[in-house]
């Protein structure tokens, strides 16, 4: 049961960030969706109040969490290079999503993470897809806890 509920998740992630044409919106979105994942996490593995903490923070608290486990895996790294982009792109005003490495991280990410293809790649859906295989590689880790 608990395999099939990953992946209904995963699914659920993606189809709710595909129907988003403009990758810049997948990426605020994905991120923030992302976020309630850790948070979820966190709050079910720990007793440590997260609600001052950034999203850094967060993925700090999970690489802890992670390292106790000994859960192998690209995920927290790949969540710190979402973050570095997603930090660019509110902060410098001449952001250009086709120069900010974003597809590079989605191909590094579906490289190094398991995941479920849905549709056939193009340089936006490959976005939407590392975004659903990061949500289960935090399912896959919330299993091994």
């Amino acid at each position: 049961m608990t395999e099939d509920y990953g992946k209904v998740l995963e699914w659920s992630v993606w189809a709710n960030l595909d129907k988003h044409k403009d990758t810049e919106l997948v990426l605020l979105k994905g991120h923030l969706i992302l976020e309630v994942f850790i948070d979820n996490f966190i709050k079910n593995n720990t007793s440590e109040n997260i609600n001052k903490l950034s999203f850094y923070g967060k993925v700090k608290k999970l690489e802890k969490i992670s390292a106790t486990v000994g859960f192998e895996s690209s995920l927290v790294e790949c969540l710190f290079e979402l973050n570095t982009i997603r930090n660019k792109f509110a902060h410098e005003w001449q952001f250009s999503i086709q120069s900010s490495g974003m597809d590079v991280w989605a191909k590094n990410v579906l490289s190094r993470v398991s995941a479920t293809k849905y549709t056939r790649f193009t340089p936006r859906t490959k976005i939407v897809h590392s975004f659903s295989a990061l949500a289960n590689e935090l399912i896959e880790l919330e299993k091994r806890l």
